[in-house]
């Protein structure tokens, strides 16, 4: 996933090495460039958190091997929406943001469950319907 940061270098170097007098020089700016597309390329393939469903309870793990555990027989409502009116969303493990306890990897989708507490859980992901349609058949 390219996020906005990656994107505005990358296209300041290429701007720069395209529009500048002197190729030879500025060839640095299109080294750089390349590099952070060829680096954004390869951690589009490496996963932020994966999501897996066992012993009656939602694991969130992330890539550095933190983990939320959700158990089900508290989780009182679930339902699928939209994770946020933007597209270029920053990926995020675990982040309290207004009241809500928020997870990102890609997607426009959420998961969006509601706890006993009163707590609120966002998930997004490409697909919830696979893990709403399992969380449904759990939850009373």
């Amino acid at each position: 996933m390219v996020y906005r940061e990656e994107l505005v270098m990358m296209i300041f170097c290429f701007i720069a090495h395209f529009y500048s007098e002197e190729k030879e020089v500025l060839m640095g700016f299109f080294i750089v460039g390349n590099v952070i597309l060829l680096l954004s390329v390869v951690l589009w393939f490496i996963p932020y958190y994966s999501i897996e469903l066992k012993n009656q309870a939602v694991h969130l793990i992330s890539s550095r091997k933190k983990e939320v555990i959700l158990p089900l027989n508290v989780i009182t409502n679930a339902e699928i929406g939209i994770y946020n009116r933007y597209h270029l969303n920053n990926p995020v493990f675990n982040v309290l943001n207004k009241e809500e306890y928020r997870f990102y990897s890609e997607g426009r989708k959420a998961l969006l469950l509601k706890l006993e507490g009163g707590n609120l859980f966002r998930i997004g992901m490409k697909s919830p319907e696979i893990l709403f349609t399992e969380i449904k058949k759990s939850i009373p």
